[in-house]
């Protein structure tokens, strides 16, 4: 072994194999054995082998960085996200870079457009966040950066995309409402009509609404509440309760409004589910400690994170291909929990 700091020869030589095959144990790729790849990382181990990252961009061109971008690290749901998608990425051999914008469209453009250390830094993109639109001016701010969307929602798919089941997941939540006896149901999100018919919240409404017509029970706007987060969610249960219509279940768009309902119906003297059942969107963990704890429709966040990271590795491995933009729905699991039992 060379005197200095060991090198992929000197890890091959120490494992019995290749040096090509010590790269691409390395790196995550497929199609190294589980015995080949445990052998290869022990001698790594053994050798305190550490690659030579700048070396690496030199040859490949490539950093192993993947980009993620999301409104916020503090919700719940993005930071379930953040922790999949870097798993997944760790996972593949490759680091994950995660960034937050706070919700702010300028803010997204300035982490797509001036990564803290450069251009190049970043391989590909994994991308949630407001002001994040698939188009020309995406494309323009990742310099042709392969990227993935979450939840875009596309009716004509431009990018690659991993939505989530966005209707599916309302009209089963609607559904298992009505299953428990529910006949007056509110429903508590994103109630405007006006801007873009595809965002999630808006498609999340109006499969619910379609879900109670199909049973039919009242869907009109009278019982459409605004919330999108958990503040909102507390004063919409407060108008639930106040309201002349007598509930006796509710419904969200996202587990945060559900929690801050649950909380509102409670400043008005109404107790879940003894009086009025309440049902969320998003699986988020704190759902499972509140009290009551919360029934929700759970994404397939896992599948969600491998979904996205072989779209991404695909345009990766192959970037003189041209490919079809995939757009790829993950399932979902309802968490029958306290709140409507």
């Amino acid at each position: 072994m060379s005197a200095e700091s060991p090198t992929i020869k000197d890890v091959a030589a120490a494992a019995g194999v290749g040096a090509m095959t010590v790269s691409n144990t390395l790196r995550g790729k497929p199609g190294v054995r589980a015995e080949t790849r445990e052998k290869v990382l022990a001698a790594a181990r053994r050798l305190n082998y550490e690659p030579n990252v700048s070396a690496s961009m030199l040859k490949s061109g490539r950093s192993g960085i993947i980009h993620i971008v999301v409104n916020e690290f503090d919700a719940p749901f993005y930071s379930k996200l953040v922790e999949t998608l870097s798993t997944s990425i760790t996972e593949h051999g490759l680091v994950p870079f995660p960034e937050q914008t706070r919700y702010s469209p300028v803010a997204a453009e300035r982490v797509l457009a001036s990564p803290p250390l450069g251009r190049r830094l970043f391989d590909g993109e994994i991308l949630s966040a407001e002001g994040i639109e698939a188009g020309p001016r995406l494309r323009e701010l990742t310099t042709g950066r392969p990227a993935v969307l979450i939840n875009a929602c596309e009716r004509e798919p431009t990018m690659d995309s991993v939505d989530l089941p966005n209707e599916s997941g309302s009209g089963a939540a609607i559904r298992h409402l009505v299953g428990r006896g529910c006949r007056s149901i509110a429903l508590v999100g994103r109630t405007s009509t006006s801007g873009d018919t595809d965002d999630a919240h808006r498609l999340r409404m109006a499969a619910a609404r379609d879900a109670l017509a199909a049973c039919g029970l009242p869907h009109a706007e009278s019982v459409m509440f605004d919330a999108l987060e958990q503040n909102a969610g507390i004063i919409a249960g407060r108008a639930i309760a106040d309201s002349p219509t007598d509930f006796d279940g509710a419904w969200c768009t996202d587990d945060a409004a559900a929690l801050g309902v649950i909380r509102g119906l409670a400043d008005r003297g109404l107790h879940v589910p003894d009086d009025i059942r309440v049902i969320g969107y998003d699986g988020v963990s704190a759902g499972a400690y509140s009290v009551p704890s919360l029934s929700t429709i759970a994404p397939d966040m896992t599948q969600l994170a491998q979904i996205a990271l072989d779209m991404l590795m695909r345009r990766l491995e192959n970037p003189h291909e041209h490919y079809t933009p995939s757009v790829a729905t993950v399932g979902f699991t309802l968490l029958e929990r306290e709140s409507t039992s």
